[in-house]
């Protein structure tokens, strides 16, 4: 039995002691100084460990391709910002220090002279790396090559790509989007292979360039439709059921092993987290009819799986209790699966209304997008035991009411409304330093560790005030994140500090991310520290 339960037990004592002492002396008087008792502060129990943390990452989505070619040093002061792990002479950090960059396999809709896309979407149009008549060319797709680069040269450790659709030259109806004559995976059987032999030359490119792809996931929400009329398309995109995913996943694990590629097929990528773990539908409860061996579908034993299962937390957040249950539901189910699979969160911004949490968004200042951001985040990693997370887009140029604030971390506006913008300028959202407040500390290899608050149950902590903890397997680094989404400053003290744990100088680090401030600096005494309200706060330190 350690101190921690030595402790617990110690103070139901005394709670006990007062109840029975009050019965029996009659006693009623609060300020009686027999009533008085220590307040119990959070723990931080650093033995109770959980997942190992492998990223936090961004997509470029489909906007990196214009940021990346433009002509002024704008687009350097972006990739600072998203990929930098620097500091100012104050200590502020000068970006969030993303450990992964997310990267789209373009499908050609930019290349064809009729995309069927509406003319005001020409931003989502990507290249393709092969030519309709089967020739490469690597030199397309400058702009999300020019950020792979910035992120390497930052430091990056690790990249994954995912593509919407085949090419359109492979497609049944010539499109990147599906039409009302195609309605599920928009491929024919005969271009499968070569579709699969596509995404390999793709990755094994990368590769030979020095970039260390973690992942490649070539089916990204088969669960929608994707139907578009043809002039009208907003985006690529294409169903697949699981059996069709299936087929093509086994004919690209043989193209992978042939060309010895590092990178694994990352199976599936959901578009809701509950696609994951339940449905009876063709396209659903994908974690058991892929890794399950006694399902036609069964792909669990290809060697070039990955076994970082993808989904995307849109639409999972309605009420703290359904979220909560999303979150515990799947990491049962990825528990009972074997295979050794754990969960990647590889898309979230603020789509629906959940965030709303019914407020008039005209209530709504920046922080508060941010403060939901971070909640999710949180709910992801400590009920979902998401070992990954990622954000999208990086990258967005919506200016439509309070769309500035919710679906990006980097705001910008071209200098003209078309494809042929040369420049443009942009705005850090208060997401992006939100986001920093696990990407800039929280580094790959750190793993989450049990944070005990006697304030708050799992739902009150989620709707007021959520705390978690990562510690360094290979150092002595000890990081705690906090989110006060109340509007008073809590003051809090750790419980078990002297006993399980101490700090090199006993004061942290403190990042503070606010409506004022973004990842602020200062340094505080470990029984000095205060969460300011409507803040972020990250707390470092190595331990003694």
């Amino acid at each position: 039995m350690n101190n921690i339960i030595y402790k617990r037990i110690f103070l139901v004592l005394i709670v006990f002691g007062l109840v029975v002492g009050c019965e029996k002396d009659n006693f009623t008087d609060p300020n009686d100084p027999r009533f008085g008792s220590e307040e119990v502060g959070i723990v931080l129990d650093l033995d109770n460990t959980y997942q190992v943390i492998d990223h936090f990452g961004a997509s470029g989505g489909f906007q990196d391709q214009w940021v990346g070619q433009w002509s002024s040093t704008a687009k350097d002061d972006i990739a600072k910002l998203l990929f930098s792990s620097d500091t100012d002479g104050q200590g502020n950090p000068e970006g969030i220090g993303l450990s992964l960059w997310r990267t789209v396999i373009g499908d050609g809709a930019a290349d064809q002279v009729n995309s069927g896309f509406a003319s005001s979407s020409w931003f989502r149009e990507t290249e393709c790396y092969l030519n309709a008549n089967g020739d490469y060319d690597f030199t397309k797709q400058a702009g999300e090559q020019w950020f792979l680069s910035k992120a390497r040269e930052y430091g990056v450790p690790k990249f994954t790509a995912w593509a919407t659709t085949p090419p359109y030259f492979m497609t049944k109806n010539g499109y990147t989007f599906s039409t009302s004559d195609v309605s599920t995976f928009n491929c024919d059987e005969s271009a499968y292979g070569e579709y699969s032999k596509f995404i390999a030359d793709v990755i094994k490119n990368y590769e030979n360039n020095g970039y260390n792809f973690e992942t490649v996931c070539a089916f990204n929400e088969t669960q929608y439709e994707w139907n578009a009329e043809i002039g009208s398309a907003s985006q690529s995109g294409t169903r697949a059921t699981n059996s069709e995913v299936a087929a093509v996943t086994r004919i690209m694990d043989a193209e992978f092993t042939a060309q010895n590629i590092n990178a694994k097929i990352m199976i599936p990528e959901a578009a809701q987290l509950k696609y994951l773990y339940e449905g009876t539908g063709n396209t659903t409860n994908q974690i058991n009819d892929f890794f399950n061996s006694s399902s036609p579908n069964y792909i669990g034993d290809l060697p070039n799986l990955s076994n970082h299962i993808a989904g995307h937390s849109y639409f999972s957040n309605g009420t703290t209790s359904g979220s909560l249950n999303q979150r515990t539901s799947l990491r049962t189910a990825l528990a009972n699966a074997g295979h050794g699979l754990d969960y990647w969160q590889t898309e979230y911004s603020l789509l629906g209304a959940d965030y709303q949490q019914g407020r008039d968004v005209a209530s709504l200042t920046e922080i508060d997008y941010a403060l939901w951001l971070t909640r999710i985040i949180h709910t992801d990693l400590v009920f979902g035991d998401a070992t990954g997370w990622s954000f999208w887009t990086a990258l967005n140029q919506s200016t439509y009411g309070d769309h500035p604030f919710r679906f990006n971390l980097i705001l910008y506006q071209p200098n003209s409304n078309s494809p042929s913008h040369t420049d443009g300028s942009f705005y850090d959202v208060k997401n992006l330093w939100a986001l920093g407040n696990f990407s800039r500390f929280v580094r790959p290899g750190m793993v989450r560790f049990e944070v005990i608050d006697p304030d708050y149950n799992d739902t009150t902590s989620v709707e007021n005030f959520m705390i978690s903890g990562y510690k360094g397997t290979t150092s002595n680094e000890v990081v705690v994140v906090c989110i006060n989404n109340t509007d008073s400053n809590r003051e809090i003290s750790f419980e078990n500090y002297g006993e399980d744990f101490e700090i090199v100088g006993g004061s942290f680090d403190m990042y503070t991310t606010s409506s004022t401030s973004n990842l602020l600096k200062s340094n505080v005494a470990h029984d000095a520290v205060v969460i300011p309200a409507k803040s972020i706060v990250t707390l470092t330190a190595q331990l003694n």
